[in-house]
């Protein structure tokens, strides 16, 4: 198992997931909250919390904010449609996803700040801004990607 082929099984089982998470938002499923003793509010902030996860592991190279905009975004499409199908939109509802989502990104930005902290701890977040590769002012062409070599105890596993 491979980390790229974990990526793609992951991917299938997030399309699953999205399906069956959309019908559990707009179906008549509101007495699965009596069956788990969870509130609703606190259900959603889990399952966004539980789908942001997803979303970083589902897409390695995306940004963390972005996916979590993008699951905000899920969010006010289900409300939307929620409100259109006959159940109750509520705002209340999309702060519960905003809580889960919040949740899953507070880990990286803490071990963001903690890498900072080690690797430049007398720069400015400005700097760093500035510095980030990710900028669209310093934007560089794409390089050619190099193989490295197999490392000996790698290419012997790999041979038996």
């Amino acid at each position: 198992m491979t980390p790229s082929r974990l990526v793609a099984i992951l991917r299938v089982a997030a399309v699953f997931a999205a399906i069956g998470l959309t019908i559990l938002f707009l179906g008549p499923f509101t007495y699965l909250l009596d069956v788990f003793h969870v509130a609703d509010k606190e259900a959603h902030a889990l399952i966004f919390f539980g789908a942001t996860l997803g979303l970083f592991a589902i897409a390695p190279t995306w940004r963390r904010t972005d996916l979590a905009l993008a699951a905000l975004a899920f969010g006010v499409l289900i409300e939307v449609a929620q409100g259109m199908t006959g159940r109750s939109m509520s705002l209340m509802d999309l702060t519960g996803d905003g809580v889960g989502i919040l949740a899953a990104l507070v880990p990286g930005w803490v071990e963001q700040l903690r890498r900072h902290a080690r690797t430049s701890p007398d720069v400015t977040f400005a700097e760093l801004r500035t510095a980030d590769r990710r900028q669209a002012s310093s934007i560089r062409p794409p390089q050619e990607t190099v193989a490295r070599p197999i490392s000996p105890d790698v290419a012997t596993a790999r041979a038996r």
